[in-house]
């Protein structure tokens, strides 16, 4: 499996969690916000799963099915359980700086126009993460200083 089909396969485990998390959140004075804002989320992680899918099958790459994808990830796969909004926020971060790093490591596999599609991709999850969900649970990005690299 390459790093385009690597982060597809997560992309897909990524959905999973985070309709996980979606589900199952609780204890959150913010309850319709923020069960609002993970739907949005996995829609949106949806939505490019779709798009990059079609557009590695135009490349000439095999889709990672759902068993290919929890083979590689098994290890990120979420357990169902309850959980409060920080617990659920602070996963969330975490995803969303992964699959940053994975879009980037994809990028030398794509040509140029997929590859500038998954920086774009790649912006907003570094932002949802290291300014929104930061902010949400209280964490700066970096210490105060967040650095934003186009590259």
């Amino acid at each position: 499996m390459n790093e385009f089909q690597r982060l597809i396969a997560y992309l897909k485990i990524l959905y999973h969690n985070l309709t996980t998390l979606h589900r199952n959140l609780v204890k959150d004075d913010a309850w319709f916000a923020n069960h609002k804002q993970i739907g949005k989320w996995y829609e949106e992680v949806s939505d490019q799963i779709d798009d990059l899918v079609e557009t590695g099958i135009a490349l000439g790459y095999l889709e990672p099915g759902i068993k290919e994808s929890v083979l590689e990830f098994s290890n990120d796969c979420l357990a169902v359980q309850p959980r409060g909004p920080e617990e659920s926020f602070r996963l969330i971060l975490g995803y969303f700086r992964s699959v940053a790093g994975m879009m980037q490591a994809a990028e030398a596999e794509v040509p140029a126009s997929v590859a500038n599609k998954l920086q774009e991709y790649e912006y907003e999850w570094n932002k949802e993460a290291n300014f929104k969900l930061a902010a949400a649970i209280g964490k700066h990005a970096h210490g105060g200083n967040a650095e934003y690299d186009d590259d």
